[in-house]
């Protein structure tokens, strides 16, 4: 019963699509009948406007051609989906021909596949659009496709692209991309003339790599130009009905996708179109005619009565209290809030309200002399095997058992990184705990400071804050702040929920913040000064401009706030991410042994930016190893 009541709606919403597309072709015949009878007037004053000796002819032959276009999108669709990736240029992707951002796209759509029951769609990539979209198509299951443009593969992040992929399965599950195909097909035979005069235009640029012009390239051009402002009519009449008809949708799939899911992916992934360069524009000549297909605008933002909403009004409706977090001052403006949200509870209201955790005021000075153990102990790195079976006291071990022995333990670690024989009042640390660790090996410190993490247990948001906060006092005390001891609280943040949000950034808003990473990274060194600025300089020239480089040439003493740099960093797109860790390597531990303390360092960084850690702690011992033979 549930099926035919769904086939119902299903073809109820066809025969609705059906007849505004029939409203459209009508519209465009009389308004192009009366455009050349306004010339056929002129002409010749006894003939009518709306009807004149030109009439059948010009009906007979637009007909004709928009029949024509919609039988071949009919034939160009016999293969569903696949036959649209054909069409628009995209390649499938293999997963044992793929590149790693490919194999992530691949992987994440057999993760959802697998979640909703169903057969895992083809995806293809559109090699030669830089923006962030994609779009599904096809009409049963064997055929549908989920297409992405080369941009999402290689600006979104897992994250990212499982908030993407994840807003096309709901479209799936909806039945809405049988519905969008069927109306690509139907509303084909509007935009088949601007089609046309884009790529007869399109013969007369020169391509990339192309030595010489065509010699009728002005011809060509000229043609299509005409051909195009003809089929103009077309696409705006297309469009201004599907801003009708299908304008408000987008909401909803947004709304749905995320109780689909149930995590805030997909607002992670209009965050990331938002501060991206290029937006979700798609430059093809199809890019009309998939409009509505897409995740996104696939049109300039500029242009009329586009189908999606701008990026600001769906992060809006998605989480209001982004707005503030993204400078939007004017954003609230943009769409009224519905009467019956101002009769909501204040409980419901502040659960819509994200509060992060801040750092205690004043903040610190970054901290210029590395705190580390005996350099005996500190320039041997433990195999992570080997530190974490390493023997324990019995004490530790008792209170490792207790969420509160472990808070415990967790202070009484930041406390001896900080060089400090005094026990602050309100720390409530045991002095045996103290003395218990300090015989320790120190290199085991941060191990059992990982378990203890994982040992505090649940805490209510408020204790959760205080707790944190304390850890901050303690690492800051002295005025100075590490990087080591930042991520170490960066860490805790994330086993109690109190992560900053994942918030995108451009490269551009952040090189101040990269370089006071990388002067917090110098300092956790044990080398000698003069080479700290030696390499700072090497590190920098590799980031910044010339013009730039003179604005850095000096460590600045201004206070810092580690934890905000973190997560801006952290917001950059997956190649800034990579490329920076790159550099720090290779201009740090090039020619070096790494000590325990700097593969902390490096490992927590790469949790920290999003990527597995595993394999960059092997390789890094593996080359401590070569260097020492």
């Amino acid at each position: 019963m549930k099926s035919v009541g769904y086939s119902f709606i299903k073809n109820k919403n066809m025969v609705w699509s059906a007849s505004i597309c029939i409203l459209a072709v009508l519209l465009t015949l009389f308004i192009l009948n009366t455009i050349l009878g306004l010339l056929v007037f002129y002409l010749d004053s006894t003939q009518s406007i709306f009807w004149h000796a030109l009439s059948p002819y010009l009906i007979v032959l637009l007909l004709s051609v928009m029949t024509i276009s919609v039988l071949y999108e009919f034939y160009v669709f016999r293969s569903g989906g696949h036959s649209l990736a054909k069409q628009l240029g995209a390649r499938r992707l293999s997963l044992i021909e793929s590149i790693p951002e490919e194999s992530v796209a691949l992987r994440v759509t057999e993760q959802l596949a697998n979640t909703f029951l169903i057969e895992t769609p083809a995806v293809y990539v559109l090699p030669d659009e830089v923006g962030v979209n994609a779009l599904t198509a096809g009409f049963y299951p064997r055929d549908i496709v989920i297409i992405l443009t080369w941009g999402a593969l290689q600006n979104l992040d897992e994250l990212e692209l499982y908030g993407l992929l994840s807003h096309e399965f709901n479209k799936i599950l909806s039945g809405e991309t049988a519905e969008n195909t069927r109306l690509k097909i139907l509303y084909s035979s509007l935009t088949t003339f601007s089609q046309w005069g884009s790529k007869i235009a399109k013969l007369g640029f020169t391509k990339h790599g192309q030595a010489h012009t065509h010699k009728f390239a002005t011809s060509f051009v000229a043609m299509g130009g005409v051909i195009w402002l003809i089929g103009s009519l077309g696409i705006l009449i297309t469009r201004f009905i599907k801003y009708i008809s299908l304008g408000g949708r987008t909401f909803k799939n947004d709304q749905k996708t995320k109780r689909l899911i149930q995590n805030d992916a997909n607002v992670q992934t209009l965050l990331r179109i938002y501060v991206h360069h290029s937006g979700s524009q798609i430059h093809s000549e199809y890019a009309e005619s998939i409009s509505h297909m897409c995740f996104a605008n696939s049109l300039s933002p500029q242009n009329w009565m586009n189908i999606h909403p701008a990026i600001e009004q769906r992060i809006y409706e998605l989480n209001p209290g982004l707005v503030q977090d993204l400078q939007l001052e004017n954003l609230k403006k943009l769409r009224n809030q519905p009467l019956f949200s101002l009769f909501r509870s204040l409980e419901e209201m502040n659960s819509e309200i994200y509060l992060p955790w801040s750092s205690p005021q004043p903040l610190p000075l970054l901290r210029l002399s590395p705190i580390s153990f005996a350099v005996k102990d500190a320039i041997k790195p433990l195999n992570p095997e080997i530190r974490q079976n390493m023997q324990r006291p019995e004490l530790i071990l008792r209170a490792l058992q207790t969420a509160t022995g472990s808070r415990e333990v967790m202070v009484a670690i930041l406390m001896i990184r900080q060089y400090r024989e005094f026990i602050p009042a309100e720390a409530e640390v045991s002095r045996a705990i103290v003395d218990s660790l300090l015989n320790l090996d120190g290199r085991v410190h941060i191990s059992i400071f990982y378990d203890a993490c994982k040992n505090i247990g649940g805490m209510p948001a408020t204790i959760a804050r205080q707790f944190l906060t304390k850890l901050a006092r303690i690492i800051q005390e002295d005025g100075e702040i590490g990087l080591l001891d930042e991520l170490l609280l960066e860490y805790v943040k994330f086993e109690l929920n109190l992560m900053p949000l994942h918030m995108p950034t451009s490269l551009g808003e952040v090189k101040p913040d990269i370089v006071r990473l990388i002067d917090a990274l110098l300092h956790v060194q044990q080398i000698n000064s003069l080479n700290q600025l030696d390499v700072r300089e090497k590190i920098l020239k590799r980031v910044l401009g010339a013009k730039e480089l003179e604005m850095y040439t000096e460590i600045s003493d201004e206070p810092i706030d580690l934890a905000e740099i973190l997560n801006d960093i952290a917001g950059l797109l997956l190649r800034d991410r990579l490329s920076i860790l790159g550099i720090a390597e290779l201009c740090l531990w090039s020619d070096r042994i790494i000590t325990q303390d700097e593969l902390d360092v490096l490992q927590l960084l790469y949790w920290r930016f999003g990527f597995e850690t595993s394999e960059i702690v092997e390789q890094m011992q593996k080359k401590n190893s070569l260097m020492i033979v």
